[in-house]
């Protein structure tokens, strides 16, 4: 078996570049930045009150100030502030020349056509150029845009934007075991759920999928439907057929479609027989996931997805933190770094949900992330710290 960092070092060190295109910025969302944006222009443009209220001179509020205009937002101010003289203002105008500070509205007195107020303890402006300077870098390439990403850009005054293009993966499962949901259940029969997590993970990844069916267990069906996915596909993902079994003939399968398989065993719980192989002549790669669906999930989340977002420029890492366990957890065997499901509880702790192994699907449906486990560690004590990998 190979050590998991080091599996996913060689994943990421073989991830290509995807090439990049433009796009309009309404479809920017989900997409990952292949250019530097830079400000140009200063943000805000200009100087502008913070609230509701005078533009005046600090040193004029207790005195009492006449009134020159109202500004509102938009409006170019046409006086200049000069002593005893203020403009009303609202939030998000321009500030006037002269004006050092704004009076916000709850403060002022009006007294005979005059405005009093204690002395601003702060003047209440957003200054031109406080948030970015003309020039500034706004986003950097390898940025998964969410919709914070998308006002900034905005912001710049763009209406498009240069993504990595989308990576194309084909998935499908193998397993004479396994029928599509809509089907009769029938004994001995399971529905396919691996395809379907792995479509809907890919969608959050923005890659496009396309989803080629079961293949029997046989290799000549397997190899007929990785044949198919491969023609119209960068990468393809298969799940079942890479364990040791009689029926498991996916990497006989791979080698003789030429591919190198460069592991085939990684140290992680769930997750084991977990394979990726690439062509160099055709620059594809297939990852081989096992075919219970918590093994596929993981090594999904923590392998496939960063290197899917390394082809489109982006480095994809977990976030994580350490939490204390509430209540004990205790494993059979320490070889392989573990992964189990946690749920995060309002007092800071985090719990492992009932887990019975890598075929509990419903295990991951309640949980907000998984809980690491190095090597070695076979038990964590009620209080002691756990790594958690958010979803």
């Amino acid at each position: 078996m190979i050590d998991f960092h080091d599996a996913l070092q060689i994943v990421m060190g073989h991830a290509t570049p995807a090439g990049t295109e433009m796009i309009s910025l309404e479809d920017a969302c989900g997409r990952i930045l292949s250019l530097d944006i830079k400000a140009p222009a200063d943000m805000p443009p200009f100087s502008k009150s913070a609230m509701d209220g005078y533009a005046c001179r600090k040193e004029d509020t207790e005195n009492g100030m006449a009134v020159l205009e109202v500004i509102t937002a938009g409006k170019l101010p046409v006086h200049e502030i000069i002593p005893g003289m203020c403009s009303k203002i609202m939030t998000g105008a321009i500030m006037p020349e002269g004006a050092n500070a704004v009076l916000i509205l709850e403060n002022a007195k009006v007294r005979d056509g005059r405005v009093f107020g204690p002395r601003p303890a702060s003047d209440n402006i957003i200054r031109q150029g406080e948030d970015l300077k003309a020039g500034d870098p706004v986003l950097h390439a390898g940025t998964l845009m969410q919709p914070q990403h998308v006002s900034l850009i905005a912001s710049c005054g763009m209406t498009k934007v240069a993504v990595s293009r989308k990576i194309t993966v084909g998935i499908l499962s193998t397993g004479d075991e396994l029928v599509e949901p809509g089907s009769p259940p029938l004994p001995g029969k399971i529905y396919n759920t691996n395809s379907w997590q792995l479509m809907a993970m890919m969608h959050q990844m923005g890659a496009v999928p396309a989803y080629y069916g079961i293949a029997a267990d046989s290799a000549v069906e397997t190899s007929r439907l990785l044949q198919t996915a491969l023609e119209a596909n960068q990468v393809v993902i298969l799940t079942g057929g890479v364990s040791e079994g009689d029926y498991d003939k996916v990497p006989g399968v791979i080698r003789e479609l030429g591919f190198e398989i460069l592991f085939d065993r990684v140290r992680i719980q769930p997750g084991k027989p977990t394979t990726f192989a690439i062509s160099p002549s055709t620059g594809k790669f297939i990852f081989g996931l096992p075919g219970n669906p918590v093994s596929s999930f993981v090594l999904c989340r923590l392998m496939v997805h960063p290197f899917i977002a390394a082809m489109q420029g982006a480095r994809l890492e977990p976030v994580t933190t350490l939490m204390p366990l509430k209540g004990a957890y205790r494993r059979h065997r320490s070889e392989r770094m573990a992964h189990i499901p946690i749920r995060i509880n309002p007092d800071g702790t985090c719990s492992p949900i009932r887990y019975n192994g890598s075929a509990h699907l419903a295990s991951l449906s309640t949980a907000h992330g998984l809980g690491r486990i190095p090597v070695g560690i076979q038990s964590i004590r009620d209080g002691e710290q756990i790594q958690v990998l958010f979803f």
